[in-house]
Formats: structure tokens, C-alpha cells, sequence
């Protein structure tokens, strides 16, 4: 590693903590919304809390998918980035504190207005470039846990080797495998609403954490509709991406390549050190 490298990094871990922000970088007018799952709740009380305690709009009901018959799932409205919204999901993680659910086999999701990505060719382009750096957004999105919930390869799983395996033969079949489907950890959706949405490994209701994939996953969108990536070097990666073992070469620290990403994808240097000091301390 270079010493720049090691500069950043001490930096990012020294001198910018993880910490609230009564609004983020991104544009106020961003629609997105948010799902939360848990175990070990009863669904009942989280309805009544999050009803009275956060307002209309904010929906609580059972999900299937996850294997504790005592669970909830929180969605929100469309929510924007204003000091509003950032109250009430800061109050949203008190009320689930005092709960204390069990977050080990559940998700987090964030949902952006499908209009991001307005082509067929920028969906490709925008998989391409989550696959190359997927490794760095798993690491960095396993919330507060230091492993992979149990569940992952079934709802949220990796998607390299499956683009790899059709991207090039038929991409009109590449993007029919992650629209409407909840295997991966992106999918496309049109059916109720055009929607894009982002499944993290692991769920969490720290307001910083989500407040920093919120930031992530926009940026992300953003940098693949400003053309700004190596297409040659994107589709080379994909290409000879060969590792059998993804989530354990997943799990591993890459602080070159994190760096690469966080200065690559986000303007402001607040949103890089708080990405790169979210990554580096789990």
C-alpha cells in the first residue's frame, strides 16, 4: 500500500468519526424510502410504536422470509433529504433501541426512483459497475455485525458470477434476471412502482449507518449516469472474475481498492471519509 493510501486512511479513521449529520450531501429533492427487517419483536407492538411515534405513511407488517414467526418489517413514505426526515428515522432507531430485535438473519433496503437509471443501457452499466466493486459495498454494508447472516445467498445474494455468465451472450436476459426477484442484492422493479433497490447483507437501525448508504448507493447511481467509469476495464474485471469463495474473499479488508471506489464515486469529502471509516472498522 502507498503511503498516500496510509495517509488516507489514518485520516478517515482519526479524523473524521462516524457521526450524525442533520442532513446529507445529496440533493434534497431525491425520493427514496427504506425497509427494515428484525426478528424477535412482536409485529403488534412495533406497529403501535411506529404508528404513534413516527407518523403517517410508515407501514410495520410480518415478512416471509424470514424464519422467526415473531418478526416485523418497517417501510417507509418516500422520504427526501431534509432535516425532517432525518428526525424521524433518528426517532425510529430510539424506539427500535428500546426493543432490542434481533437483526442477525434480517435485511436493510433502500429503494431510489427507478427514473435513475432512465435506459435498458444504463441498468447494464450501472450492474457492471456494482459487480466490479461489490466486494467493497458487502463489506461496508454489513451493518453492525461482523458476519454474514445466514440467509444472504437467498435474498441478497452476490451478483458477479451471475452477470458474468449471461452479460455477454444476451443483455436483455442479464437484465430480466435482477428485475422484480429478490434473490440478488439489487433488483429492478416495475411492477407496483419503477423502483430500484439495494438489499444489504445485514439490516441495521443505526441512523449513521443508514444515512451512509443512503449517500453510497446515490452517488453510486449517479456515477454510472455521468459516463464517468472505464467500460474496458469494468468488463475485463467481470470477465476474468474467477473466485469460487465470494462472501469469504468479500469478508477480507481491500484498502486500495476501497479508496479507489471512495474517490471515484463521491464529490464530497465528508461522504469519502465516512464511507472509508465505516469500511475499514468492520
Amino acid at each position: 500500500m502507498s503511503k498516500k493510501n496510509i495517509n488516507v486512511i489514518n485520516s478517515s479513521l482519526i479524523n473524521n468519526p462516524l457521526e450524525y449529520r442533520p442532513i446529507l450531501t445529496i440533493p434534497k429533492k431525491i425520493n427514496f424510502g427504506i425497509e427494515l427487517e428484525m426478528e424477535k419483536v412482536d409485529p403488534r407492538v412495533v406497529y403501535h410504536l411506529v404508528k404513534n411515534g413516527l407518523g403517517g405513511g410508515w407501514n410495520v407488517k410480518v415478512d416471509d422470509s424470514l424464519e422467526l414467526l415473531h418478526n416485523a418489517e418497517i417501510v417507509s413514505p418516500v422520504l427526501q433529504n431534509t432535516k425532517e426526515t432525518w428526525v424521524i428515522i433518528k426517532k425510529m432507531g430510539e424506539i427500535l433501541e428500546r426493543l432490542n430485535p434481533d437483526y442477525h438473519k434480517a435485511s436493510f433496503q433502500v429503494n431510489f426512483d427507478g427514473s435513475l437509471l432512465p435506459t435498458p443501457e444504463d441498468k447494464l452499466r450501472f450492474l457492471k459497475l456494482y459487480a466490479m466493486y461489490e466486494d467493497i459495498i458487502y463489506r461496508f454494508s454489513k451493518g453492525e455485525d461482523e458476519e454474514y447472516r445466514d440467509s444472504l445467498e437467498t435474498y441478497a445474494s452476490p451478483i458477479i458470477l451471475s452477470l458474468k455468465g449471461v452479460v455477454k451472450l444476451s443483455p436483455d436476459y442479464a437484465l430480466e434476471m435482477f428485475t422484480n426477484q429478490k434473490r440478488y442484492g439489487i433488483a429492478f422493479k416495475n411492477q407496483k412502482q419503477d423502483l430500484i433497490e439495494f438489499r444489504t447483507p445485514n439490516s441495521t437501525s443505526n441512523t449513521v449507518l443508514i444515512q451512509n448508504y443512503i449517500t453510497t448507493f446515490y452517488y453510486l447511481l449517479q456515477y454510472v449516469i455521468k459516463n464517468r467509469y472505464d467500460k474496458k476495464r469494468v468488463d475485463e474485471y467481470i470477465d476474468h472474475y474467477y473466485k469460487s469463495y465470494i462472501l469469504e474473499s468479500y469478508e477480507r479488508c481491500n484498502e486500495d481498492k476501497a479508496i479507489e471506489f471512495a474517490t471515484e464515486i463521491f464529490p464530497h469529502q465528508i461522504d469519502r471519509s465516512m464511507f472509508l471509516h465505516q469500511y475499514l472498522k468492520k
